[in-house]
């Protein structure tokens, strides 16, 4: 299966309060064409910053990223990123504007880059509110009708209006709760079997991920720490932090201590129960069983 999308060695720092924060700090991650990946990680770790650097909302201070081995960082090829990438957000409630219709909502989106007649779009946009499980009625609503589960279902809708290849998921189901999530997550599921679109699914939780996903991607502090296959990652975690993630989406830990940054070695240094002098330098790729990858000096 070949990848629709490949980040390469992608830096991205910001200045705060004097002080350079590392937001990616040599991110390298890959999307199988029509899989879902998850990107996990606990908040502040990079996955929104990633996100919208592939959106090109962040300048990158180095490194590439190839969509359809197309060359779009920098903002390169702005008219293949607006066509084939789209990005579904966190709270549902401030995706649209509050003073639109689901109709002109998505008609805006919809005319982009199919300028149709209305009368056409209302065709168009009902058979798509049906995809994501929503009644032709709901076409005439404003946001504030709308519970958050249906307003982040018109929201996936907004999304494929236009038939990206690529979604970006971020913790689309956070502000949701449990019944109404689930019920997201299978709808994200029939989509992707359907119509063979690539979804990148960013979240904490492990046990959400799991799920929902082909592939995981484990981030801390702006570096992959594992990758692989779902059920390798999820079953058998290697890196301290993603048995660490793993404990936390059971609610086996109530609160994960924070940590001051490093600026060099291993990130997971100061939290690591089994940290050694050797973490002090950067860890280098270790592969622990076959396509299951981890960065850590000292792999069980």
């Amino acid at each position: 299966m070949e990848n629709i999308l490949e980040v390469k060695n992608l830096k991205v720092y910001f200045t705060q309060k004097r002080r350079l924060v590392k937001a990616l700090d040599g991110i390298d991650v890959f999307l199988k064409k029509g899989s879902i990946i998850a990107l996990a990680g606990e908040s502040g770790c990079g996955k929104t910053t990633l996100a919208k650097t592939i959106l090109g909302f962040n300048k990158p201070n180095e490194g590439n990223i190839y969509f359809k081995e197309e060359d779009i960082t920098l903002k390169k090829n702005i008219e293949l990123i607006r066509k084939n990438i789209q990005i579904v957000f966190q709270n549902p409630f401030l995706s649209f504007d509050p003073r639109y219709t689901v109709f002109r909502s998505l008609y805006e989106t919809l005319s982009v880059f199919n300028p149709v007649d209305k009368v056409k779009a209302q065709d168009i946009i009902i058979g798509k509110l049906s995809e994501v499980e929503l009644t032709p009625d709901v076409i005439n609503r404003y946001p504030h009708q709308l519970s958050g589960g249906q307003n982040q279902r018109v929201a996936i809708a907004r999304s494929l209006m236009n038939d990206p290849a690529l979604v970006i998921l971020d913790e689309p189901t956070s502000n949701l709760d449990v019944t109404t999530a689930f019920k997201i997550m299978d709808l994200i599921i029939r989509l992707q079997d359907n119509h063979g679109v690539t979804f990148l699914f960013i979240s904490h939780n492990l046990k959400l991920l799991r799920k929902v996903s082909h592939y995981f991607f484990i981030m801390y502090r702006g570096k992959i720490v594992e990758h692989g296959p779902k059920d390798l990652v999820y079953n058998n975690p290697q890196h301290p932090y993603t048995q660490l993630l793993k404990e936390a989406s059971n609610q086996k830990v109530k609160q994960v201590s924070q940590d001051s940054p490093k600026d060099e070695g291993c990130p997971f240094f100061n939290r690591c129960p089994k940290k050694k002098d050797a973490c002090l330098h950067e860890p280098t790729k270790y592969e622990v069983e076959p396509g299951h990858f981890i960065y850590c000096h000292f792999p069980q």
